[in-house]
């Protein structure tokens, strides 16, 4: 086969990936703002039926159900599960690889929230530049990052998301990568996987988190993958918040410090000590440089990055 048809088969294989992100993605959204129409005729039913001509909507109740998400999820890994078949779902996305060692999993946790640090880092920044421009970035952060304010979305965010997006991203995405090479197909799902958030605060972290979820996939299985997206959202996102919120400002900024700066102290002390392992590994197989040309230059990829891009910056704005 000539170089040019390998590069648009390529090309072909890869946008594929794109376009289902993509679709997957306008899906979500429809069915969100389904779940939202549905709630505001609900509430002006009740309040028709009650007398109340002149109330107003709990916009709290509305962004926080997570019913539209959760159909979502249901929707899609029947769909998945339609296209792809038993087989693929068995012999590839659900497959193990080497047994997981405590050790090596307390690492993989350690790396992840270590990177938090980056995160708040990033998310600070956002915020000096935005307040140049007399915006804040605070309400999104915390709606990003904050804990759960309904068991629907508690549910969503710290077990179903998790669980799903692994599924999509370490599942169907990286597998379709992985008969390129290990090393492409982690880079190429987390890069996806930070894109598909659609949030700039969030895009540098799900980047970072991507690689370690990916690494622990292709390593290990998508079932440990996901106990440690679990443990992030749940711990990390959820809980942390809660137990913050308890506290004063002053004890919980300190408690916060410590915490997420002792976990990316220990992630840097872990990358120190395994430096000629990560060397190894980085250098044991090679990244075929069309690949990541094919990859990154796809239709699907790029429309996709480019909708998720503007959503970015459509968030910013409106914050």
């Amino acid at each position: 086969m000539e170089e040019k048809q390998v590069s648009k088969w390529l090309r072909h294989q890869f946008s594929v990936i794109g376009w289902v992100l993509l679709i997957y993605f306008v899906m979500m959204n429809v069915l969100v703002m389904g779940t939202m129409v549905t709630d505001v005729i609900g509430q002006y039913v009740r309040g028709f039926a009650s007398g109340d001509f002149g109330m107003e909507l709990n916009y709290d109740a509305l962004m926080n159900n997570a019913t539209g998400y959760m159909v979502t999820i249901a929707v899609g890994i029947v769909i998945l599960w339609a296209w792809k078949g038993t087989d693929y779902w068995k012999d590839q996305v659900l497959r193990k690889e080497a047994p997981m060692k405590a050790s090596a999993f307390f690492g993989l946790l350690t790396l992840m929230c270590g990177a938090q640090l980056i995160f708040s880092i990033w998310a600070s920044g956002v915020e000096t530049v935005m307040n140049w421009f007399g915006k804040s970035v605070m309400e999104l952060l915390e709606s990003v990052s904050g804990d759960s304010n309904s068991v629907s979305m508690f549910l969503y965010a710290s077990i179903l998301a998790p669980v799903s997006e692994e599924i999509l991203f370490r599942g169907l995405v990286l597998r379709s990568l992985r008969p390129y090479g290990k090393r492409f197909a982690i880079l190429g799902s987390a890069f996806l996987f930070a894109m598909f958030h659609g949030n700039l605060l969030q895009a540098p972290y799900a980047f970072l988190a991507g690689l370690v979820l990916g690494y622990c996939a292709v390593e290990y299985s998508i079932g440990w993958a996901m106990l440690l997206h679990i443990l992030n959202n749940f711990v990390l996102a959820d809980l942390l918040t809660r137990l913050m919120k308890l506290l004063p400002t002053m004890v919980a900024d300190v408690l916060d410090g410590v915490i997420f700066g002792g976990f990316a102290l220990a992630a840097i002390i872990l990358l120190v000590v395994k430096r000629r392992e990560v060397r190894a590994y980085r250098q044991g197989e090679w990244m075929d440089r069309r690949c990541l040309k094919c990859f990154f230059l796809n239709p699907g990829v790029v429309i996709l990055t480019i909708v998720m891009a503007i959503n970015m910056i459509y968030m910013l704005v409106m914050a």
